[in-house]
């Protein structure tokens, strides 16, 4: 799916992967990590990638190998040089002030199975995989 670079689009994204989690057999819990890790992915994507231009498009690639869902996040902004994996608290000045972002990719690579963003100047490409646990 594409959608454009405006957090209106963010839910559209949201609910696909909820329907698609389901179908995928994941139990409630599982399409909850599923739903939280794209949701901040997409919205990574459409501030800080894409800068909310909403010409811009951010893909989102869902694919099936097996027991693992695949989901790919693009977007064709400007690039990043790194990916700060390590934030894991939001600072409490920052919490006073109602800013409660900047700890997103911590939460997504504990919500995912894997993760890995590749980038360059034409673009970043979050990948994240989810394998479907067996039930006992």
């Amino acid at each position: 799916m594409s959608i454009p670079s405006d957090p209106a689009f963010e839910r559209v994204v949201r609910a696909s992967a909820a329907e698609l989690g389901d179908t995928f057999g994941f139990d409630p819990e599982r399409i909850e990590d599923l739903k939280l890790a794209v949701s901040e992915a997409v919205n990574n994507a459409i501030d800080h990638g894409s800068k909310r231009q909403a010409h811009l498009p951010v893909d989102i690639l869902f694919s099936i190998h097996g027991d693992l869902l695949e989901v790919r996040i693009i977007d064709y902004g400007s690039g990043v040089e790194r990916v700060d994996w390590s934030r894991r608290v939001v600072e409490e000045e920052r919490l006073d002030a109602g800013m409660l972002r900047g700890f997103g990719m911590y939460l997504i690579r504990e919500l995912v199975d894997s993760c890995e963003v590749t980038s360059s100047s034409n673009g970043t490409t979050m990948t994240l995989r989810l394998h479907r646990r067996p039930t006992h």
